[in-house]
């Protein structure tokens, strides 16, 4: 019977096809495929993540029709929101992609023309990045879809144009990779040359820095993680990636550019490049497209992905100290949902209502604990005053409404006396607050992305202008921080290029002064928004506003051929011709 197995067509096939990534994965350890050994890499770590990731959905689609078929009515949410059929299709599709992009890749190497070595890595790249979009497209849309239908488990009123700006930007990061690359072959030699000395110093730096911050991180996280499974630390650490990326890209194009300028500029290549008839704007082109694809990327993590990054690591290590104090103990491990115990309170100056929740909950659709609700008469005094154990937003319900668990109402009639009543269950279907609406005020603004800051907008606009001030600045600040690394390429391109035979230590000196200068207006300027002092768009976008124009002055003097003044005798020329001035004058 195993012989039978063995000889059908379909294990002869796999078999082969078994021995042909063998026997190409063998080569690439020999000297004729090292050189692409980079991608090979990338392109089996991209293929296995994918398939996990498909594992993982399709797992949970199989798991709730299961329950759907033995209990349909229990899981009305959970089968709405669980990955469809289609959604599942073209996930399947994109790690078939993924698959046939890490084998295509395997076929590169150094004996190939060089032409068509230069196809191959385009291509690859080029199905990788659709095999990207396939996996992450269909789950997000859908989810996204049921919010805009009025289905979203808080009740949050999403706004498209966000959304769409999200998949937009996204998926210029995502397809930028191989376009990037077909450019980069396009180039002339030298201008691969200017690449080619930035990309060095910049893959240096980024790995560096990250491997300093994760260094320091383990040494104040990691005890919270002893004795728990090594996929929670790993996925801590993984979720915080594009917040710590868009945390480190700016400091790493500072000193990739300087270092990379100051070195052409010490062993004369930079004269030499004027000398060929390039003019310093036209040198430089490379490294400001590079900032500002660095600034795109950067962004793309900004949006959504690094700001609610945060708080879930957040929300991860809370839940690894609560598992690990139960482990030590003994006791039961306690799965709440809770972020904090001190409570919050919402007023509906509408209705009259005013909410106090005694515990909110991580995710703001899951139920609400210690809920007490006062409603008013137009007389500022009590109507009726609910308390609440625990209270759950039930939106699928029609018309949707909220369930209170071990609810007391206090009804109070035109005299002000109180008449007390219990229910085990009470449901109530004309309130119009929804948990987004109740508990969105107290989400850290640090925590949202451009989406869930619109939203929020969106659901209190009829709040004051200093109630606003924090997330209408954190709003603009969603994208002025990412252009902080165009601005500082405008400033380190400059101060890196020296003509005479002085060291550069003067133009990197100027360049960490600028760079600290600008946290330090960073941080001032965004808590005066956030106070309300300053304008939103002007707190968020002064600093970079700022550095900017010293790049634009310092780059004024070096397209000409001319050493940077110094700020002393800078500030002297001015008083000078301040004095000619005034002496004209008389």
């Amino acid at each position: 019977m195993i012989k039978s197995l063995t000889s059908h067509p379909i294990s002869k096939s796999w078999r082969k096809a078994a021995d042909f990534i063998a026997g190409r994965v063998q080569k690439i350890g020999q000297r004729g495929d090292r050189r692409g050994l980079a991608l090979k890499i990338f392109m089996c770590i991209l293929a296995v993540g994918l398939g996990l990731l498909f594992n993982r959905n399709l797992v949970d689609y199989i798991d709730v029709s299961r329950v759907a078929e033995q209990a349909p009515e229990s899981v009305t949410a959970i089968v709405e929101f669980a990955p469809t059929k289609a959604a599942l299709i073209w996930q399947g599709m994109g790690v078939f992609l993924a698959i046939m992009a890490f084998l295509t890749s395997l076929w590169i190497n150094d004996r190939m023309e060089e032409e068509r070595r230069r196809g191959f890595i385009v291509m690859v790249l080029w199905i990788s990045a659709f095999a990207g979009l396939l996996a992450w497209l269909p789950i997000d849309v859908l989810a996204t879809k049921h919010a805009i239908a009025g289905k979203a488990l808080a009740g949050e009123n999403p706004s498209i144009p966000a959304y769409l700006g999200k998949l937009f930007f996204v998926s210029v990061a995502i397809l930028s990779i191989p376009a990037s690359a077909m450019i980069y072959f396009r180039l002339s030699l030298m201008d691969r040359y200017v690449v080619h000395s930035f990309l060095s110093p910049f893959s240096f730096c980024l790995f560096s820095f990250i491997s300093v911050w994760v260094i320091a991180d383990l040494t104040d996280n990691a005890p919270a993680f002893s004795g728990l499974p090594a996929s929670r630390m790993l996925t801590f650490y993984v979720v915080q990636v594009p917040y710590v990326v868009l945390f480190v890209m700016p400091i790493v194009v500072l000193l990739s550019a300087l270092f990379s300028l100051s070195k052409m500029s010490k062993s004369n290549e930079f004269i030499s490049m004027i000398g060929s008839g390039r003019s310093v704007l036209r040198i430089l082109a490379p490294i400001f497209i590079i900032g500002a694809y660095s600034s795109l990327i950067t962004l793309a993590f900004k949006y959504e992905w690094a700001p609610s990054s945060v708080g879930y690591s957040e929300a991860l290590m809370e839940t690894a100290k609560r598992e690990r104090v139960a482990l030590k103990t003994g006791t039961e491990i306690i799965q709440d949902v809770w972020a904090k115990s001190e409570g919050w309170m919402h007023v509906n100056e509408v209705d009259q209502r005013t909410w106090f929740v005694g515990k909110v909950p991580f995710i703001l659709s899951e139920e609400m604990a210690d809920v007490v609700v006062w409603q008013l008469r137009d007389d500022d005094q009590p109507e009726k005053v609910w308390k609440a154990a625990r209270a759950k937003w039930v939106w699928d319900a029609m018309p949707p409404k909220w369930v209170l668990t071990n609810a007391q109402i206090w009804s109070y009639n035109e005299r002000q006396v109180p008449i007390w009543k219990s229910y085990p269950t009470l449901e109530i279907t004309n309130w119009s607050e929804t948990p987004w609406k109740v508990l969105s005020s107290s989400q850290n603004p640090e925590y949202l992305g451009l989406p869930g800051l619109t939203m929020y907008l969106i659901a209190h606009a009829d709040s004051g202008d200093e109630a606003l001030a924090k997330f209408r600045t954190n709003w603009w600040y969603i994208f002025s921080e990412p252009l902080t690394c165009l601005a500082l390429i405008m400033v380190a391109a400059p101060l890196g290029i020296v003509y005479s035979r002085k060291g550069v230590m003067g133009g990197v000196a100027a360049a960490i002064i600028v760079f600290a200068l600008m946290y330090v207006m960073r941080g001032s300027f965004i808590a005066l928004g956030h106070r309300g002092v300053l304008p939103p768009f002007f707190a968020a976008w002064a600093t970079n506003i700022f550095v900017a124009s010293i790049g634009v002055f310092l780059l004024w003097y070096r397209a000409r051929n001319r050493e940077v003044p110094k700020f002393k005798e800078f500030v002297g020329g001015l008083l000078g011709k301040v004095r000619i001035q005034r002496i004209s004058k008389a």
